[in-house]
């Protein structure tokens, strides 16, 4: 039986309380998921080593993002104790990391309020950031739906993303961009380049509902019970 750990770390030099809101969407998403389980938090704040590993921190285009971010998990969490985990790390920060509002790779999360602060000034857009790339680093949406094209090397835009939610509304469909998307209206895990119709398309639709589709909701249980968890933490 495997344990599961899901641990936040925040650094905010903005100061703009992304560690509550960071701590809501995770609890959210869990009992989405159906774990009972509180996920620990670490605070940066009066940290000098911490927040030297952040300040480091580049941009996602840069070839040592990722061990940036392991680095800055392993110094965050080194006082733990030493277990047998399934880590998920959800690392949340007011920093600049790039033209992006998150980035997921294996088990790490990272989501920026920068960009989407100055654009939007509207915390509900992070807590769609979050739900989106910890989406993704639990297998949603599920690589076997019907995949319409890979746009990884294209001029795909918002306007075209658009297009192709109409165009596939209620078939399950998803397409590849920097990994798989959801085309379901509605859904935390579709894809916008633009900040601001990260809010206006993702995030005000997302809002009166479930913050995922049916369709990626039972591939999210699919998913946990791949993970085989356990539930006491």
């Amino acid at each position: 039986m495997k344990n599961i750990s899901y641990r936040i770390v925040s650094y905010d030099p903005q100061k703009i309380g992304l560690m509550s809101i960071t701590q809501k969407a995770v609890a959210d998403f869990l009992q989405i998921v159906g774990l009972k389980l509180s996920p620990e938090t670490i605070e940066c704040k009066g940290c000098d080593e911490l927040e030297r590993e952040w300040e480091k921190l580049g941009t996602y285009e840069d070839k040592q993002f990722i061990g940036q971010l392991s680095s800055i998990y392993r110094k965050a969490t080194k006082h733990l104790p030493s277990l047998d985990l399934t880590h998920r790390a959800i690392l949340v920060t007011s920093k600049y990391i790039g033209d992006i509002a998150g980035h997921s790779y294996d088990w790490i999360v990272i989501v920026s309020s920068s960009n989407i602060y100055k654009v939007n000034n509207d915390l509900d857009t992070v807590t769609t950031a979050i739900f989106h790339e910890l989406g993704h680093t639990h297998g949603i949406p599920d690589e076997k739906r019907k995949c319409i094209g890979n746009y990884e090397k294209s001029n795909i835009n918002d306007v075209k993303i658009v297009a192709l939610e109409h165009k596939h509304k209620g078939k399950n469909a998803i397409f590849y961009w920097r990994g798989e998307h959801c085309l379901n209206i509605g859904c935390s895990m579709r894809q916008r380049l633009c900040f601001d119709n990260f809010k206006r398309h993702l995030t005000e639709e997302r809002l009166p509902g479930k913050p995922y589709c049916d369709k990626c909701l039972a591939d999210l249980k699919k998913f946990k019970n791949t993970l085989d968890y356990n539930e006491a933490h």
